[in-house]
């Protein structure tokens, strides 16, 4: 009797461990695809720097970002309707 009772505590004591487990199993799969969109975020941070070493790159950029232009280019506006 007093066997079965130290099983029993045993057994209990272990089942917080293994449900903390099985919960971060479950976890996995969310964490990996937070991981795969962080990688491809750095993937594109890293090709936009690259292009940014380069004279066509940062051209581009200024053209893009800031609207900026080449002195003697004319600008034209086009509104969407």
């Amino acid at each position: 009797m007093l066997y079965a009772a130290f099983i029993g505590l045993l057994l209990a004591s272990y089942m917080v461990p293994i449900q903390d487990i099985l919960s971060g199993h479950s976890e996995i799969p969310k964490l990996e695809e937070r991981l795969d969109e962080a990688e491809a975020r750095v993937a594109a941070e890293r090709r936009e720097a690259e292009a940014l070493q380069t004279p066509e790159g940062i051209e581009r950029a200024a053209r893009e970002r800031y609207g900026m232009v080449m002195p003697g280019e004319k600008v034209y506006i086009i509104e969407d309707e």
